[in-house]
């Protein structure tokens, strides 16, 4: 078993499709296949079914994934504490945030670690707090900057606060709510809502937060995309209940104080001791973008 057949399994797992992946790879298909096969044979099982048509992942295949992911990110933090050890921090960096943060210009911080640190290729992608929370404690991502409600710490890594953010109400520009400057949940809970999916880190604390008050709101559109969310909003579609950050800068929009609503802690998370000298590297980083106490 070899980094590269690893390799070229998650990427055909990614897209199900052995061109496409072979192109990733930067391979010739020929060549990913013969990789994917030679591994097949050493495990004894086949990792993917394959017809003319389809690809699709045996249960083997799915098992595979994981663990896999796993250690191809241990083989890049191993191969970034070696050179970091000669006195150069380099390496792959991975790293999972969610779509806003309070106080944190993610750019700014990327900026000054690559000025530091030219060495370092970061790679960054947006996903759930949830999710990402998952992939860094199972060590796919090396940082990730979520956020969790009130009373629920994330569990399985290390964590340091960032920032405790409260809920705004949100409606259109000319919405009849235009001249108020705060709403209670039960005058958001009077109206049509739009929020993110039932079950998600994004909707789980509003949704808590209305439960505890003992009132039923209707949302009437879910959708896992922010600026869908904001659209809804301008369009008049639901009230939204959002962290302020969510919010800020965003055209044709209102946004109103919301004293009984929930709150989201900002959280960054890593892997603490075993983090990767990249890691590392970003967490001193982000110490000089943050603002004091």
């Amino acid at each position: 078993m070899t980094p590269l057949q690893l390799q070229c399994v998650l990427a055909v797992a990614d897209g199900l499709h052995f061109t496409r992946a072979a192109t990733e790879v930067g391979i010739a298909q020929s060549a990913l296949s013969h990789q994917v096969a030679a591994l097949e044979a050493e495990l004894g099982t086949r990792l993917f079914d394959r017809t003319s048509r389809r690809v699709r992942l045996t249960p083997a295949g799915e098992a595979l994934l994981p663990r896999a992911r796993a250690v191809l990110a241990e083989l890049d933090r191993l191969r970034t504490d070696v050179v970091a050890a000669g006195g150069a921090v380099a390496g792959r960096l991975r790293v999972g945030t969610v779509p806003s943060l309070p106080d944190l210009r993610l750019a700014d911080v990327l900026r000054g670690l690559r000025r530091r640190h030219p060495g370092v290729r970061t790679s960054v992608v947006v996903r759930s707090s949830d999710v990402t929370l998952a992939a860094v404690r199972d060590g796919t991502l090396d940082v990730g900057l979520a956020g969790f409600p009130l009373g629920v710490p994330p569990a399985g890594v290390e964590s340091r606060l960032l920032a405790v953010e409260p809920h705004v109400a949100v409606v259109a520009a000319d919405d009849p709510w235009r001249t108020r400057r705060r709403v209670r949940l039960r005058d958001i809970a009077s109206r049509p809502c739009v929020d993110y999916p039932a079950g998600t880190g994004g909707r789980r604390q509003t949704d808590e937060a209305f439960s505890a008050a003992r009132l039923v709101r209707d949302v009437v559109v879910e959708t896992d995309d922010l600026p869908l969310l904001l659209d809804l909003v301008r369009r008049g579609v639901g009230t939204a209940l959002l962290p302020g950050s969510s919010v800020a800068g965003a055209p044709g929009l209102h946004t109103l104080a919301v004293p009984d609503g929930p709150a989201r802690r900002s959280y960054v998370l890593h892997a603490g001791d075993g983090a990767s000298a990249a890691a590392r590297a970003l967490l001193a980083e982000l110490d000089r973008h943050l603002p004091g106490p």
